[in-house]
């Protein structure tokens, strides 16, 4: 039997500059895959199930979401997170960016 994808929403690569907040301060990293539902951070590990604050640094400015740790990988290093709530303008920002 082969793996099934279960996420809901379609991953975009990208090359996005990210902070992470964690235990010691912010940790940052490159968003390197972006969707409606989340995010991978790439050189940022947290544990699995913490809820944290992602800056993502877009083109148009930096914008700050509620995430929790869904995913942590040691190869690549990095850390896969869900987006716990967006705002309208969450929303549309991400929406530019994940077509």
């Amino acid at each position: 039997m082969g793996f099934e994808d279960r996420r809901q929403f379609p991953r975009f690569p990208c090359r996005f500059a990210a902070a992470v907040e964690g235990p010691r301060g912010a940790m940052r990293g490159f968003c390197t895959d972006l969707s409606l539902g989340g995010l991978f951070i790439d050189g940022v590990a947290l544990s699995k199930d913490v809820l944290t604050t992602v800056t993502i640094e877009f083109p148009i400015g930096a914008m700050s979401f509620q995430a929790q740790v869904r995913r942590v990988s040691e190869t690549p290093k990095g850390t896969g997170l869900q987006f716990m709530r967006l705002e309208p303008q969450q929303l549309s920002v991400l929406q530019r960016f994940v077509r």
